[in-house]
């Protein structure tokens, strides 16, 4: 495709090939691809449950050998507390209480921002002594969210105090840091933790890391090697207009968006770990709360090397040609541990090493408690075949009724609680970007400048950028699911003392 020299420039300054530029417009042609559900992911139909027996082995696994791996704690902290205080923002600006607001000031003090900010907000406001009135409940809430003072609204999700302690309220950053060192203390006794944040806050989280582990951990005999990263600028997507021609602003320039979540496979994949553990910055527990995270991640990452040594073995097995090579012994694991059922046709070295010679992800799933987000699910392939995978509403047709039973029938949510395994059985890193399925873009309606255009959205990071992962499903307790959506989450037991 013959581009105008100006967007040629722009795409090059970005490190977008033309090659990736016009899968980008096909897809806004195309418009978002929707996938076909077999069915729902149950319980030993995709969904393993483990007992208490083998729980306390799998913990045994982890904990053995987790000081001869090199562990990652993967954790995206981009996103800006907006969505947290957008109810308190509306009530600012319309005036008008909502259930948000009356909840907020009706238990204030239990906020564990609040003793930290509220000396602040009597410099500026010395007059105010009670917050029983509209006025003074809107220069409270002009002191947290404005840009002139606290700005919350506008600060990382992941900077933002979540829970009260006697000595110091700790961020989610920082209670990500202390999660870390009970399942993540890896080779040479080092933590390592991976941030992906946004470029315009990545030196307040370095500073704000910094200053933690200088007070906290500053004689500890951990090693920790915290990493920060951003969003490649090869995998923004360009906006377009509704004819689906690139958009151009009132002074001419082309824009391009981030990409999404999913543009963190690129960040996933510089990582040379052993064991990566993925989990979104908001789901936090206060620590007196943390025990059944903990035990599940443990849980996790044992089942997770439990499989990976298995797989590593048929491997070599079918590579060496080996004589204690057993075919049948193979299609009863992929039975057994991945719900894969192959045929007499598929039970062939050839397509084997093919299959087991991939990434593995283990993913915790709740029970589904009305979440709004994405599930696991059987989804055709190939109209010949189904595989697990992570799928939100957005990729099913919305206008099939068949489909929308499927959806709604979802016994199971994804709460982001993976762990990984991304070295292949010689310990070479996979090329994680050659297991995305490409075409499970999301094309959004956004505006720029007030004008109406479309975005596009790559393959999620746990949908379609690990659509041809090896997967395992477990179902893991409600407990172990603790986001903050709004700020009213933090009054929840799990985030208080």
């Amino acid at each position: 495709m013959r581009l105008e020299r100006k967007l040629k420039e722009e795409i090059d300054k970005r490190g977008i090939s033309n090659e990736k530029l016009t899968r980008q417009l096909i897809a806004f042609v195309k418009g978002t691809p929707t996938l076909e559900l077999d069915r729902i992911a149950t319980i030993n139909d995709g969904i393993k449950i483990i007992d208490s027996i083998d729980r306390s082995k799998l913990m045994n696994i982890y904990n053995i050998k987790q000081q001869d791996l090199v562990i990652y704690k993967f954790t995206p902290a981009s996103g800006l507390a907006s969505r947290m205080f957008k109810g308190l923002s509306e009530f600012y600006i319309t005036k008008i209480n909502n259930a948000m607001s009356q909840y907020f000031f009706n238990n204030l003090h239990k906020f564990p921002f609040y003793k930290d900010i509220i000396i602040e907000f009597n410099k500026v406001y010395p007059k105010i002594k009670k917050l029983d009135n509209l006025t003074n409940k809107l220069s409270f809430l002009n002191f947290i969210l404005s840009k002139e003072h606290l700005n919350y609204q506008n600060t990382p999700k992941g900077l933002i105090r979540f829970h009260q302690y006697d000595i110091d309220n700790k961020s989610a950053l920082e209670e990500q840091i202390d999660e870390s060192v009970h399942y993540c203390v890896s080779k040479d006794q080092t933590v390592n933790i991976h941030f992906t944040v946004s470029p315009l806050f990545i030196d307040k989280f370095k500073e704000s890391v910094k200053d933690y582990l200088e007070t906290n951990y500053d004689n500890s005999n951990i090693n920790f090697n915290i990493t920060f990263s951003i969003q490649k600028t090869s995998t923004d997507t360009i906006a377009v207009n509704y004819d689906n021609t690139p958009f151009k602003d009132d002074n001419g320039n082309y824009v391009f968006r981030a990409g999404g979540h999913g543009a963190l496979i690129e960040n996933l994949n510089d990582l040379d770990a052993d064991v990566v553990f993925i989990k979104n910055i908001d789901n936090v527990s206060h620590q007196n709360h943390m025990e059944e995270t903990i035990k599940y991640k443990q849980i996790l990452g044992g089942k997770l090397l439990l499989l990976q040594e298995k797989i590593h073995e048929f491997l070599k097995q079918i590579k060496e040609k080996s004589a204690d090579l057993n075919l049948q012994e193979i299609r009863f694991f992929l039975i057994e541990n991945f719900f894969i059922n192959l045929t007499d046709e598929n039970c062939n070295e050839e397509y084997l090493f093919n299959l087991l010679n991939r990434p593995i992800r283990v993913c915790g799933m709740i029970k589904n408690q009305g979440d709004a987000g994405g599930g696991p699910f059987w989804v055709m392939k190939n109209c010949t075949e189904s595989t697990l995978q992570i799928i939100e509403g957005a990729q099913i047709d919305k206008t099939n009724k068949e489909q929308l039973d499927i959806l709604y029938q979802s016994t199971h949510f994804n709460p982001v609680d993976i762990v990984c395994s991304i070295r292949d059985f010689e310990g070479n890193k996979f090329d994680l970007t050659q297991f995305v399925d490409h075409d499970a873009v999301f094309v959004t309606d956004k505006s720029v400048g007030g004008k109406p255009v479309k975005g596009l959205e790559l393959p999620g990071l746990w949908n379609g950028g690990m659509s041809d992962w090896l997967t395992v499903f477990v179902e893991v307790p409600i407990e172990t699911f603790n986001p903050v959506k709004t700020v009213t989450d933090l009054l929840s037991p799990m985030h208080q003392a």
